[in-house]
């Protein structure tokens, strides 16, 4: 009907399993960001994910997880050219760096000429040999909590190269909207797993 509400009344028998299927979801949660992302990324939630990337104007987004003890970031997944030179091995600790301040404060970051900030860590640039000059940075939440960080990057090869454009706030809000897209893809998938639905390939 026509300006109708869409009403799903509780059902009682559902109670007792809740907790069951909120804890199964968590240790699957848990299992997905400490070693499990890369099988678990599947394809359709990479496609959203570099459409995004690219609707943000950037060259290449990263997906960063929290390790087990909560103190580091690693990178997960990259849609970059140099995305086997780090994911899965480089650790950004959570004291250091612009995309830590996102776990700290749970707000997203739009930052130009983040060459300048003094809060950005060098490290990785110089590891891979590139300046990021422009950087978006938003909370990437799953299974319940903050599960890490979803960035994109504008970059050049050297400080003598021309400046890209920059971000905007535009930019930022699709990259916002983008991973909450893809936080509920991933819990979807999730509550299958949970439920016995579906298997990580």
């Amino acid at each position: 009907m026509a300006g109708g509400r869409l009403t799903v009344l509780t059902d009682e028998r559902l109670d007792v399993l809740r907790s069951i299927v909120d804890e199964r979801i968590t240790a699957a949660a848990d299992l997905v960001g400490e070693t499990a992302f890369e099988e678990f990324f599947d394809q359709t939630m990479c496609a959203h994910l570099l459409k995004v990337i690219t609707a943000t104007q950037a060259h290449e987004g990263s997906v960063w997880l929290l390790d087990e003890a909560r103190s580091h970031l690693i990178p997960r997944f990259n849609s970059g050219p140099n995305a086997a030179d780090f994911v899965g091995s480089y650790r950004l600790s959570l004291r250091e760096g612009m995309i830590s301040m996102v776990v700290a404060t749970e707000q997203p970051i739009c930052e130009n000429a983040v060459f300048l900030n003094e809060r950005q860590s060098k490290d990785l640039d110089r590891r891979l040999g590139l300046l990021t000059c422009a950087m978006l940075a938003v909370p990437f939440y799953f299974g319940g909590e903050l599960r890490g960080v979803i960035s994109a990057v504008q970059l050049k090869p050297s400080a003598n190269s021309p400046e890209p454009p920059g971000f905007t706030a535009e930019n930022l809000e699709t990259l916002h909207l983008g991973a909450a897209v893809l936080s509920r893809m991933v819990d979807h998938q999730l509550l299958s797993l949970a439920l016995g639905r579906g298997d990580v390939r």
